[in-house]
């Protein structure tokens, strides 16, 4: 009898451990299904919320109190953009809410693509400071991510230089809204248009060039002739309360930009009274470089450039 209740008992046991097993087999097979679901689809969920956690971080720029925090949320924007594009694919997302806020220009297919993302931030002083990253592709195709180190003017460097090079490492900054692709031969030479804030009196709208080897980046080749002279970049710099036109215009092949002059013949030279004088001149591709085209003829006047002013933004959020 003590033995059939000792069966009784070990059976029992047995049951009990049988049990455990299958719920602790179904409950592992269910975490090990999910774990792969997360796995398989975890490039998707990190997508879905990569833009929005850039978003939030620029806007902690956007409603700084002060200098000092606003420098941090420019810090933590740039170390955290570039964290998050070394595993989210930039060309696998949605970036048009982005592309309100900062500028966001690419370019190409393929392993050859490329795309530029910059932001600026305003400081109580009007100056300004800029962040951004570049990427590419590599051989195998994939993404390379470039910070860029902007370096910021002094009193031995207070222009910026149409004749300098610069690189990653010193980039002089400025937010760029558009790109145009061009073949120099064999490699492919990129042209950037771009606003720079300057300082409390002066704005400037920069021609920007560009040439991409892998993660080494360029800015600055002589590919801009301005009569028998040849720049890196063209530069036009005037006052802080005009708007000034600089665009790409498909239906005549040519940069088209307002030609500036000061307010007073007195002031040739002081670039912070300069503005757009109704006239236009263009830059046209012709063998390998761009060329400059003095008062051109342009068929309409609705030339604003398609960019989004930081400062008028800031305004808008602050409101």
């Amino acid at each position: 009898m003590k033995s059939n209740q000792t069966r009784c008992k070990l059976m029992r046991l047995g049951a009990k451990k049988l049990v455990f097993l299958l719920i602790s087999c179904s409950v592992f097979s269910t975490g090990f299904a999910q774990n792969r679901k997360a796995s398989s689809n975890g490039q998707s969920l990190q997508d879905a919320t990569t833009i929005p956690y850039l978003l939030t971080l620029h806007e902690r720029i956007v409603q700084a109190a002060n200098d000092s925090v606003r420098l941090r949320a420019h810090q933590d924007l740039l170390q955290e953009m570039t964290a998050a594009f070394e595993t989210a694919d930039f060309w696998s997302l949605d970036s048009d809410s982005l592309a309100q806020r900062i500028g966001i220009v690419s370019s190409g297919e393929g392993r050859n693509r490329l795309a530029i993302i910059t932001w600026n931030v305003e400081f109580e002083d009007r100056t300004n400071r800029y962040g951004g990253i570049v990427l590419t592709r590599s051989s195998d195709d994939e993404q390379l991510v470039t910070p860029l180190t902007f370096k910021a003017p002094n009193s031995q460097r207070n222009k910026l230089d149409p004749k300098n090079r610069y690189s990653q490492k010193n980039w002089p900054g400025a937010i760029y809204y558009d790109i145009l692709a061009r073949k120099q031969g064999s490699r492919t030479v990129y042209t950037l248009l771009g606003w720079d804030g300057a300082d409390g009196t002066r704005n400037r709208k920069i021609i920007e060039t560009l040439s991409v080897n892998g993660n080494r980046i360029k800015f600055g080749l002589p590919i801009i002739d301005i009569g028998r002279a040849s720049v890196k970049r063209h530069i036009l710099e005037y006052n802080d309360a005009v708007s000034t036109t600089l665009k790409w215009r498909e239906d005549m092949e040519m940069i088209v930009m307002d030609h500036l002059s000061p307010s007073d013949p007195a002031m040739a030279g002081f670039t912070a009274f300069y503005g757009p004088d109704f006239t236009y001149d263009g830059f046209f591709w012709h063998r390998n470089h761009w060329v400059l085209k003095e008062d051109i003829e342009v068929r309409d006047t609705e030339l604003n450039a398609p960019w989004n002013n930081p400062r008028r933004w800031r305004q808008r959020s602050r409101n």
